[in-house]
């Protein structure tokens, strides 16, 4: 899964999807900690308040369009978009892996091929079985 990941190299994501962590994460601490300061800046920047829904933002904001370690780089300065990715490094269980795969893009290039090969034989549900979502968050309760 750290592997997987690094998908997110590539994409953008609606505001809506990680406002929480500028502008509401707890009762301690309204902008997520963990956040790079000038990074949540920008973020705040691009994504005020109760802004359009149709805006979003690239998810690895250093190489949005390549294809690369980068996201992992990202990860360790603080500039993790969602908490999933941002919990890949403030966890002591995968934080090696996010520390390799940042320093060494060979390393990540290999598990992220590795990976998308078992993947890809995961069997597909089809028919009454399987599901294709327009939208991710919503789901039918079966």
């Amino acid at each position: 899964m750290i592997a997987l990941s690094g998908a997110h190299t590539l994409g953008f994501s609606h505001c809506n999807r990680f406002s929480n962590r500028l502008y509401s994460f707890s009762s301690s601490s309204v902008v997520d900690p963990s956040l790079d300061p000038n990074y949540a800046q920008q973020l705040m920047q691009a994504c005020p308040q109760n802004v359009d829904p149709s805006i979003a933002i690239n998810i690895d904001p250093e190489t949005p369009r390549t294809f690369d370690n980068v996201y992992y780089q990202n990860l360790v300065s603080g500039k993790g978009l969602f908490t999933s990715d941002e919990v890949l490094f403030s966890d002591p269980a995968s934080q090696p892996t996010v520390s390799d795969f940042a320093s060494n893009p060979g390393n990540f290039n290999g598990a992220f091929i590795t990976a998308m090969r078992k993947l890809g034989r995961v069997g597909v549900k089809t028919g009454n079985e399987g599901e294709i979502r327009m939208d991710c968050t919503k789901f039918k309760d079966a």
